[in-house]
């Protein structure tokens, strides 16, 4: 549950407009790399019950960070028009494509109102004449908080913008970032997902992603054991214990071994959290639908690094977890006890701090991302691997 709600921003800061304090604060929170999914969506969830203007408002920036978290370079949008800039809602950019893939983002709160494609198809003319852009890498996509959004797919698929414009409704975004936290999709997948070829209702699909991978979940659930190799044999290391350090000295991003495609999980963690995992060896407690081969940390506050990295021996629900202290300790900022989360237990001797740690840049993995290892090796900044 947010502590801010927007009602109290906005009674705190004042009117809620382009450049005001209340949109910057407002900002500034959600773009806090410790501001979680969950409170991401409970905001979502305020703005859409709101009809107050600055409830549309927030609900705008809460796109275009969901599309910073999906791994999208965002420029927020304004929320009047004006003559000096284009009047989109927000600007996302791609790298992941061999020529940036560019998006021009319009939210609607509600379907009551017609929608109009042209607009956003003026928006795209205007935003490829002014940057010099490809027409052919510059889309249009139209947020939905709620309504007929069948209706806005067929209004789109029978303009002339049905091969560059697509739909989805806030909460199937907010779903496919989920989905990218749990289930290990990549940025460029995130895109070809929201831009697939004959399809303009791409809420569709992320909800069948979803029942495909909750069918799965169901099915067979997550199997714990050992990985095959890797790391480096720790002899200290006697089990989770207060006080204890894991941690078996310091390597090289080279000298992890794996094929280039072996999967890494990358958590974040408050610099509180490092306590957790020295003592235990281990990190929970999280959501993880996959084992890893290995689990990398981002440390934030002022470190700001990817600086420790280890390899998974098994995955464990939390109340099954062996740990230094007892689960009712676990509170606050170093780990939250939940009873449905899980533990990644790294094996004995593996955990390392990185000689080379992976400095930050612009993206910061705001809860679980994957990556593969060869990408990991040969980063400079998280920006190449998020």
């Amino acid at each position: 549950m947010v502590e801010l709600t927007l009602d109290r921003i906005v009674s705190l800061a004042g009117d809620w407009n382009d450049g005001s304090r209340a949109s910057e604060q407002f900002r500034e929170i959600i773009e806090d790399e410790q501001t979680t999914t969950e409170e991401i969506e409970a905001y979502l969830l305020e703005a859409m019950e709101g009809t107050e203007q600055y409830h549309n408002r927030a609900l705008q920036d809460l796109v275009n960070n969901i599309g910073r978290r999906l791994g999208f370079e965002v420029e927020y949008g304004v929320y009047q028009g004006r003559s000096d800039t284009i009047g989109y809602d927000g600007h996302w950019v791609s790298t992941a494509t061999e020529d940036d893939t560019h998006l021009v983002v319009e939210t609607k709160k509600t379907t009551a109102y017609s929608i109009d494609p042209g607009q956003a198809g003026d928006y795209m003319d205007e935003l490829t004449t002014e940057e010099g852009i490809d027409r052919s890498q510059v889309y249009g996509l139209y947020v939905i908080g709620e309504g007929d959004v069948e209706t806005v797919a067929q209004t789109v698929f029978g303009s002339q913008y049905r091969e560059r414009m697509r739909v989805v409704t806030a909460q199937r975004l907010l779903d496919l970032l989920g989905i990218q936290e749990d289930s290990g999709l990549r940025h460029d997948q995130v895109v070809d997902v929201l831009l697939p070829i004959n399809a303009v209702d791409v809420g569709q699909l992320v909800g069948l992603i979803q029942d495909v991978i909750e069918f799965r979940e169901d099915d067979s659930g997550i199997e714990g054991g050992s990985t095959d190799g890797g790391g480096t044999a720790g002899t200290e290391w006697e089990g989770p214990q207060t006080g204890g350090n894991a941690v078996q000295g310091t390597i090289s991003r080279d000298e992890l071994r794996g094929d280039d495609d072996t999967t890494v999980a990358v958590f974040p963690s408050q610099t509180s959290g490092v306590e957790f995992l020295k003592e235990n060896n281990a990190w929970g407690f999280v959501h993880i639908n996959q084992q890893p081969e290995y689990v990398a940390m981002y440390i934030s506050d002022d470190v700001q690094q990817i600086r420790y990295v280890a390899r998974v021996k098994k995955i464990v629900s939390s109340t099954e977890a062996t740990l230094a202290r007892t689960l009712e300790s676990y509170v606050g900022d170093q780990a939250e006890f939940d009873e449905n989360k899980q533990v990644v237990v790294f094996e004995p001797g593996s955990l390392h701090e990185l000689e080379d740690p992976i400095e930050y840049e612009s993206r910061v993995p705001y809860s679980l991302r994957y990556t593969e290892l060869g990408r990991f090796k040969e980063a400079e900044t998280t920006d190449d691997i998020l």
